[in-house]
Parts: C-alpha cells; structure tokens; sequence
C-alpha cells in the first residue's frame, strides 16, 4: 500500500505541482497523520482550493462499505453529506427565488394551503431557510418515495410552533428545508426534489456524483457513522436519503463545486445561476440587528448569524455554531459553510476566494475530538492559503 504522504505527492503531481509545493502543508498533513494515528478516524478526504484552483488534494485511510470495513478510500467515494444538503437545498431554492417562482416573506401558506393552524400561519420561507420557523423537532420519517414524502407534508401540516416564528433560532434538523423544498416542488410542476436539484445545480455546475436519491448498491458509499454489523443493502442504513435537509450523497469534490459556485458569486462558467440581490441575501446575517441589540444589552443572543442557509462567521464576537462548524478561530466575516453531523464540513472565505471540504469515514470519539479536529483543519488550510 502506498504511503500517505507519497499518494499526496502523486495527487500533487496531477494536479500540475511541484513535489517542493507540499511543504506548505507539511503542518496540515503531519495532523491529519496524528489525527489518523490516535484513532479520531480511520479515513478522511481533505479538498481544498482558492480562486477557483485545487490546492490540495488528499485522500487517506480506509472506509466502510457494504462488503469490508477497510476499503482504501479514494476520491470517488461517495459520502452522506448529511446536513451539508441543507445548503445544497437552500441553493437551489434561491435559484427558484430568482427566478421569481416564489418570494421568501410570503406565508408559506401561499404555497401550501394546509400548512395552517398551531401558530404556523406566520411562518414564511425566510422563517426556514433560517432556523427561526419554530418547528425544530417535527418527527420526520423517510422521503425516498413519492408516499414517505407525501406522508412528511402531512405531519409538517400538523405541527404546532414552539416560539413565535422570527422571535429565536434553534436547529431544525428536518422540517425547515423540507418545507421550503415542499415549496419548490409545487411551483414547479411537482417534481422530485432530485430531479429540480439535478436540472437547477447538479447538471449546470458538473457536479454529477450529487443526488438525493439513495445510490445503488454496487456503488461506492462510505458507510458513514460505521454500522456495528455490515448491512446487506443502502436502504438498511442511510433511512434519511431523499430528505432535502439531509439526505444528499457526493463525492467531496463535487460538494467543493456547491462551495465554489458560491464564492464565484452564484455563477458558473459565465452562466449566472442565482441572481445578485437572492445572493446577497443568502450571505446575508439575517438577524444581525437582532444580535446586535442583544451583545448591547449585555446579553446573549437568541438569534445565531444564519445566512438563508449557511452559517455565516459574521461581524463581532464569534457564535457558538461556529466552534461545530469549524471556523471558531476565523475573524473573516464573510466565512460560510455548512456541518454535516460530526463527519462533514464545507467552508468558504470569500476574502481570499478559499474553500474546503473535510470528510471522515467515522464518527471521532467525542463531540469534542470532532470540534479539535474540524477547526484545527480549517485553521491550517486557510493558514497556508493567503486571505487576498
């Protein structure tokens, strides 16, 4: 088997660098090594890029698959991206903003009728894109087919706030981009949530491993937290796929795609795929006046710097999202990205024009090895990468 460090510098040499240019990572790649070593993980793929280039390319260890536990990971792995789809999602519902299909500040009852009652009446698109919809913990089940789906509009249908809609944020696991991809899917015909993804992002920006339909069998997927007994199908593992809030599959260089599409402004290769203003928005703290008076008052905030999507770094002292997301230590204000559980982040700087992607083939040990990690990773990626 090859040796980290020389798969790196064979990566290095396809993408056209010198065997000397790795020694602006020997940090990087000397923790990740410890990391691996120590046993926080078995595997990781660490991508990262800046003004649109591929800086560093690394594939390590072993992951999980449905026929062995030690399958060598290599880029073509295809790994749940978990709540990473959230900002997949929020993509391409922005797309359907600029298009002029739907308006983020209409009742969500605009778009579906029967989502009434229980204090649900003033909830509206940017309520939860946001976190601040007040529908945290709706018990959603499995969306892989057209009558699970049908069944989670159903129960969302029925759910009753917990606060004031706009009045706090709080996680929403599943119902906010759910709801917000209900939105879409009736404005546009109907159609899969897959499908409008495919044709609205996939297809146009070349990222054609992403989908939210649950891969075949054959194909390679990272079993990712690791099953305690290897399962005999896809289906036993991954009971969220098809869900817009996480059920997203890709490699980790199509997620940097999501990432870059971003940084380019909402455009790709000249075509633009979101319209200026819907972008702003969407890097956009939404409740910045919020939190503001909140740290004036002297007191914590109940809003946390949410774009219509990501998290963003935002001015001032950081929030306590960013420690999970990564960026704990960054001061960059425009910082954005998403977590996936505790085995995925995507962050992006526009200052800099500089992203990642991380992923590891196993749940670290603690929630806290998962916070030393991510950020420690980040912080040596952007450290080698110059902010200009």
């Amino acid at each position: 088997m090859l040796t980290s460090r020389r798969t790196f510098l064979l990566g290095l040499s396809a993408l056209g660098l010198t065997a000397g240019a790795s020694d602006r990572w020997k940090d990087c790649l000397a923790f990740l090594d410890a990391q691996q070593q120590s046993g926080v993980f078995p595997g990781a793929v660490l991508l990262a890029s800046q003004h649109g280039r591929r800086e560093l390319a690394r594939c390590q260890g072993t992951y999980c698959s449905l026929t062995r536990r030690d399958a060598p990971l290599h880029e073509g792995v295809l790994h749940p991206l978990y709540s990473f789809s959230k900002l997949v999602s929020a993509t391409v519902v922005l797309m359907a903003v600029s298009d002029g299909l739907i308006q983020l500040d209409a009742p969500v009852t605009t778009y579906i009728p029967e989502f009434t009652g229980g204090g649900k009446e003033k909830i509206t698109l940017r309520h939860l894109l946001t976190h601040s919809a007040g529908i945290p913990a709706v018990p959603l089940g499995s969306a892989m087919s057209d009558a699970d789906w049908k069944q989670a509009v159903a129960v969302v249908c029925a759910a009753k706030t917990d606060w004031e809609p706009g009045s706090r944020t709080a996680y929403h696991a599943l119902s906010g981009a759910f709801v917000a991809a209900e939105i879409v899917r009736r404005q546009a015909g109907g159609k899969p949530w897959n499908t409008l993804c495919r044709e609205r992002l996939f297809e146009p920006i070349g990222a054609r491993s992403l989908t939210f339909a649950l891969p075949p069998d054959d194909a390679p997927v990272a079993l990712t937290p690791q099953p305690k007994e290897l399962p005999k199908t896809l289906r036993e593992v991954f009971q969220y796929a098809g869900h817009p809030a996480g059920g997203c599959f890709g490699t980790a260089a199509d997620a940097l795609k999501v990432l870059q599409l971003h940084l380019n402004g909402g455009t790709w290769k000249g075509k633009r795929l979101l319209k200026p203003q819907p972008f702003q928005e969407m890097h956009t703290v939404q409740y910045q006046k919020e939190i503001d008076a909140a740290r004036a008052a002297g007191k914590p905030p109940v809003h946390e710097p949410w774009g219509l999507g990501p998290l963003l770094r935002g001015p001032g002292p950081k929030a306590g999202g960013h420690d999970w997301f990564g960026f704990r230590d960054q001061s960059s204000p425009g910082i954005f990205g998403h977590a996936g559980i505790d085995t995925v982040i995507g962050v992006a700087d526009p200052l800099g024009e500089r992203a990642l992607v991380f992923i590891t083939t196993q749940s670290p040990p603690s929630s806290e090895k998962t916070v030393a990690l991510r950020n420690g990773v980040v912080n040596r990626v952007f450290g080698v990468l110059p902010a200009q």
